[in-house]
């Protein structure tokens, strides 16, 4: 009886994450669909600087690809940027990173859909635009 709970639990752990990878991958694939060639050439230009070994950490070049305003103080953005750092499935192909940040930061800098950005990126973090 122990073992049939254990796979089931399993079973479902499995079923969670095999939604949501596909839910991801729709994301990725509806924002990636809405580039330019140039936009896609620029991401594929992506300027890794400070590239930290021990932390695992860089800047590089991102671009705003979807922003939604989250009441009046924050928006929540995401930003795609191309990966030639983490040596995984996803190493030279794009990727987007969520971003949460203060509207009235956001306003300041004068961002909007489409912007090219310099963003930090921290596997273990959401990210940050500089």
């Amino acid at each position: 009886m122990g073992y049939l709970i254990a796979i089931l639990v399993i079973a479902i752990f499995t079923v969670i994450l095999m939604v949501w990878a596909k839910k991801e991958n729709q994301i990725l694939d509806n924002l990636l669909s809405n580039l330019t060639e140039e936009q896609k050439r620029n991401l594929e230009d992506n300027q890794v600087e400070d590239f930290d070994v021990k932390k695992h950490t860089w800047t590089q070049r991102g671009m705003i690809a979807e922003v939604n305003v989250k009441g009046k103080n924050k928006v929540a953005l995401k930003v795609l940027w191309y990966n030639t750092i983490i040596q995984n499935a996803t190493i030279n192909q794009c990727q987007y990173a969520d971003i949460n940040m203060k509207k009235s930061d956001f306003d300041a800098k004068g961002l909007k859909n489409g912007d090219f950005v310099r963003i930090f990126i921290n596997p273990s973090k959401e990210g940050k635009i500089l």
